[in-house]
């Protein structure tokens, strides 16, 4: 598929959003106790086999 320069900036900004707030959420989550490191590695673990990028450390 071909976007234009355009539509992957645009794709490109929401993928960092998203990102960022699901990194906002999991440190909420791991703050307030509902989470614990344990539990987000897992989360962290399953994203990156997933995508295959490497998994950050909770």
């Amino acid at each position: 598929m071909d976007l234009d320069s355009e539509e992957q900036s645009s794709e490109r900004a929401e993928l960092h959003f998203l990102a960022a707030l699901t990194d906002e959420l999991m440190k909420s989550l791991l703050a307030n106790g509902v989470m614990n490191r344990t539990q987000l590695q897992a989360v962290e673990e399953a994203v990156s086999q997933r995508t295959g990028s490497e998994p950050r450390v909770w």
